[in-house]
């Protein structure tokens, strides 16, 4: 491969990655803001969540799509899982910059409501499973429980819990786009 050709491909991939390493992340950024003006209980409801979460799964296979686009419908295996993984890797490390921007300088006390709005919303959960959830915490009271979630989400919002997600976020992505490369790649013929 002459090196003019190399040079096209690595401008490609940096303008794939930083293109939807941004929109990603303008996703991310964006459901934060919005939870954090309109309605708080966002943070902690499983459908806005869920929501967010495979819009930012789907969004690294048009990545791969827009780079083969690019490249002339060509990606090898490791042309595609960059494709995927770098965009992500840009993305979890603006979203982890706006997070503790957000939870540590703007308004430290937001990670204690999101954990009281998490306690409230176990509330309406049946006695049963209160109890049995109290059981599994090994936790005596509601009061306990209350604590512990406030605790576990300030913890969440530290720098080291931050990370932890970051971290667990990367390799779920990684199995992902290893997936996503091996389907996605296309070689270009051997001879012309």
């Amino acid at each position: 491969m002459s090196n003019n050709k190399k040079n096209i491909m690595n401008e490609n991939m940096k303008k794939t990655a930083l293109n939807f390493g941004l929109i990603i992340s303008a996703v991310g950024i964006l459901f934060s803001l919005t939870a954090y003006v309109i309605d708080e209980k966002l943070f902690v409801n499983p459908i806005a969540t869920i929501l967010v979460l495979v819009i930012s799964v789907v969004l690294p296979f048009f990545a791969i799509r827009s780079y083969k686009k690019l490249n002339n419908g060509f990606a090898s295996f490791r042309e595609a899982f960059s494709a995927f993984i770098l965009p992500v890797i840009l993305s979890l490390f603006l979203n982890f910059l706006f997070n503790m921007l957000l939870h540590n300088v703007i308004d430290s006390d937001l990670s204690s409501r999101q954990g009281a709005i998490a306690f409230e919303g176990m509330m309406d959960m049946p006695d049963e499973q209160l109890e049995a959830t109290l059981s599994i915490m090994g936790l005596e009271s509601m009061d306990e429980l209350e604590s512990e979630m406030i605790k576990k989400t300030r913890e969440g919002a530290s720098i080291v819990g931050s990370l932890k997600s970051s971290a667990t976020g990367f390799i779920f992505f990684c199995f992902i786009g290893l997936i996503a490369a091996a389907v996605s790649k296309k070689n270009p013929p051997e001879f012309e």
